[in-house]
C-alpha cells in the first residue's frame, strides 16, 4: 500500500512538473483557451514519457493536454467516469476507468459506444480516439474436415475473440512462433475470408470479479501456398495463433500438463482411462502393451485433444510398456502400465510389518486389480493410532527394487517424482464439513505417510521421514487447514469419490527427499513404507478407501509446463 501512495505521490510530483513546464511554451493563456487532449500516459513511472492509445479497465491513466483545467466532466466510452479534482492541472488530468465489474461498457459488446475520452470544461470540449481493451484473447481449437481446402470453413473456438483487427494464415509454424521473440508475425500472410462471428457470450466468471467471453467464430479457408503454418488472429487485446495444417497431421500426447498426458500410468480393472493431447482426429485405435482397444470402444472429445476408454485388461507380462493413439494422421506414444515402477500392488509377495490395526487384504467389489489395501474406519474421532498398511520388502531387511535408471533417470529431481497410488474413496468423511451444521468444524482425519530408508534396516534401526498435509491451526479452537490441498488429491490438486484414480504425493514433500536426485533417492534405498489413517480431532467421521498400484512416478518438468 505504501508503494502505491509513493507512486501516486511521485506521479503528482511529475503531472504538476509538466504542467509547469508546458507553460512556458502554450499558445493560449492557461485556462482560456480551447482544450486540447494530445496523449494519454499510465501511472508507471517507469514509463511517465510514453503515450498510450489504450488501456483495459479499472486501470489508472493521466490525460495530458492543453486547457485542461476546471474541468466539469469527464467520459470514456461515451460514459461519465469520475476523477480527482486535486490533480487537475490545466495540462493533466488524472482518472481511473473503471470496470466491467462496476457496470463500465466495453464498445466491443455495444456498438452505440465510441472509443474515445472526452473532457467537457468551463471553456470548452476536448475529445481524443482511445481504445477500452477487452481481455487478452487465446485460441483453444480449430475444426474443419481433412484434407483441407480453399473454400472450406474453419470453425475457430476460443475466449475474447472480440475487437477483431485482422485475421490471416502464415506460413510461420506455431512451433516456430513459440521459440522466438517477435512483435509482429512475420512470414508469408494469406488473409482469411468470409469471418463469421457464431458465439460472442460475454458473461463474469463465477467467484470472480473477472469478465470473459467464450467466443466462436467461422472463416473461409483461402487458397494457400503452403501447406502447414499458423492461423492468426488480431485483436485490439492482443495477437493469437493456433496451428494450422491443410493435411492430416500427427496426433500428440501434451506435454505442458503436469500429469505426463494420462489421467493415470497404471489403472486397474474398471477404471476410465484418459489421454490428453492434440490432433485426436479419425482416431482408429488405442494399444497398450499386447491389447488393442477399438476406435469402437473409444470416446473422442469434441474438441478433439482427449480420447477416454475402459480399461478392463491388463497387458501381459513382458510386453511394451507403453500407450499408443493410433489416428488417421499418424501414432504417438507415451509411457503407460511399466512393473518396473511398482513398490507394492498387494499380490507381489510384499511384507506386512505385523504393527495394527492392518488394513484389510483383499479384492474389492469396485473393482481394483488383484487384490487391494482397503482402510475402513467407522466414525471415529480422537483416534491417534490409525489403521495402517506397513510394508517392506520380506524380512531380509534388503531394501526394496526400485526402478532402475533406465525407467526414471538418476539426474531426475524428488521435484519430478510423486509416490502413486490408485485410490477409490467409498464416500469418506474427507475434505468435508458437517453436511448438516455448514458452520461446524470439518472432520480432522488425514494420512501419515513415513518412508524409512537405509542400506540395512536391521543394522542400527532404520532412518524414517514422514510427510502430512494437514497442519493444526489452532488445535484448542479445532481448526486446520490443508497447506498442500484435499486429502487424497490427484496431481491436480483434486480429491474424488466414487471412482478410481490417481493419488499422488510428491517425494520433494518429504524433508529427507528435498533438493535430492534420483540417484539420491536410489542410493539411500527404501526399507520400509507406512501409510496410516488418523482422525486426531473431535468431530466424528468415517474412512472408507481402497489403495492399489503403489509406484512410484516420474513425471519430467516438460510435461509440468516448465
Amino acid at each position: 500500500m505504501r508503494k502505491k501512495i509513493f507512486h501516486i505521490i511521485c506521479l503528482a510530483c511529475f503531472i504538476l512538473g509538466l504542467g509547469g513546464l508546458a507553460s512556458c511554451s502554450d499558445d493560449d493563456v492557461d485556462g482560456g483557451g480551447m482544450p486540447e487532449i494530445t496523449g494519454v500516459r499510465i501511472t508507471n513511472p517507469a514509463k511517465a514519457d510514453s503515450l498510450f492509445t489504450n488501456s483495459a479497465p479499472d486501470s489508472l491513466i493521466v490525460i495530458v493536454g492543453r486547457n485542461l483545467g476546471d474541468a466539469r466532466r469527464v467520459f470514456i466510452n461515451d460514459q461519465q467516469v469520475g476523477f480527482n479534482p486535486v490533480f487537475n492541472t490545466d495540462h493533466s488530468l488524472m482518472v481511473r476507468i473503471p470496470s466491467e465489474n462496476s457496470g463500465f461498457k466495453l464498445t466491443a459488446f455495444d456498438s452505440e459506444l465510441k472509443d474515445e475520452i472526452r473532457v467537457e470544461t468551463s471553456h470548452g470540449t476536448a475529445v481524443y480516439a482511445f481504445k477500452i481493451k477487452a481481455p487478452y484473447p487465446s485460441i483453444t481449437r480449430i475444426q474443419a474436415r481433412y484434407p483441407r481446402k480453399a473454400g472450406d470453413v474453419l470453425n475457430v473456438y476460443g475466449k475474447n475473440l472480440v475487437d477483431i483487427e485482422k485475421v490471416y494464415f502464415t506460413d510461420l509454424t506455431a512451433g516456430k512462433l513459440d521459440s522466438t521473440i517477435w512483435t509482429e508475425i512475420g512470414g508469408t500472410h494469406v488473409d482469411a475470408t468470409d469471418l463469421k462471428i457464431l458465439v460472442q457470450d460475454h458473461h463474469k466468471v463465477p467467484q470472480t470479479t473477472r469478465y470473459e467471453t467464450t467466443s466462436q467464430l467461422s472463416v473461409q479457408i483461402p487458397s494457400l501456398p503452403f501447406e502447414k503454418g499458423a492461423f492468426v488472429i488480431e485483436c485490439a487485446g492482443g495477437t493469437v495463433y493456433f496451428p494450422f495444417s491443410l493435411t492430416l497431421p500427427a496426433p500428440t500426447i501434451s506435454t505442458y500438463r503436469n500429469d505426463g498426458g494420462l489421467s493415470s500410468d497404471m489403472p486397474v480393472i474398471g477404471e476410465r482411462v484418459t489421454v490428453y493431447g492434440t490432433e485426436f482426429i479419425q482416431v482408429e485405435a488405442i494399444r497398450y502393451g499386447d491389447i488393442t482397444i477399438p476406435a469402437d470402444s473409444i470416446s473422442v472429445a469434441e474438441t478433439e485433444d482427449e480420447v477416454s476408454f475402459n480399461f478392463w485388461q491388463v497387458p501381459s507380462e513382458g510386453s511394451s510398456p507403453t500407450l499408443t493413439v493410433v489416428t488417421g494422421g499418424g501414432e504417438v506414444s507415451v509411457p503407460f502400465y511399466d512393473p518396473a515402477t511398482i513398490i507394492n500392488n498387494f499380490d507381489n509377495g510384499m511384507t506386512d510389518e505385523g504393527w495394527g490395526p492392518n488394513v484389510i487384504y483383499g479384492t474389492s467389489p469396485f473393482g481394483g486389480t488383484g487384490n487391494t489395501a482397503h482402510y475402513l474406519v467407522e466414525n471415529k474421532f480422537e483416534q491417534w493410532w490409525g489403521t495402517m498398511c506397513f510394508f517392506k520388502k520380506d524380512w531380509s531387511g534388503e531394501p526394496m527394487t526400485l526402478p532402475s535408471y533406465d525407467v526414471i533417470p538418476q539426474t531426475a529431481t524428488t521435484d519430478e517424482l510423486y509416490f502413486a497410488i490408485e485410490v477409490y474413496d467409498n464416500n469418506s468423511t474427507f475434505n468435508s464439513p458437517d453436511q448438516t451444521n455448514p458452520d461446524a468444524v470439518p472432520y480432522q482425519g488425514y494420512f501419515r505417510y513415513e518412508l524409512w530408508f537405509g542400506d540395512n534396516i536391521n543394522e542400527g534401526g532404520p532412518v524414517s521421514t514422514q510427510y502430512i498435509n494437514f497442519k493444526w491451526d489452532n488445535y484448542d479452537a479445532g481448526t486446520f487447514t490443508n497447506p498442500d490441498g484435499p486429502i487424497l488429491q490427484d496431481i491436480n490438486g483434486k480429491a474424488h469419490t466414487g471412482e478410481w484414480y490417481r493419488h499422488v504425493v510428491k517425494l520433494s514433500l518429504f524433508d529427507a527427499y528435498k533438493n535430492l536426485t534420483y540417484k539420491d533417492v536410489y542410493e539411500k534405498g527404501l526399507g520400509i513404507m507406512r501409510i496410516m489413517s488418523l482422525t486426531e480431532g473431535t468431530v466424528p467421521g468415517t474412512v472408507d478407501v481402497y489403495f492399489d498400484n503403489i509406484r512410484l512416478l516420474y513425471v519430467p518438468k516438460t510435461k509440468q509446463g516448465n
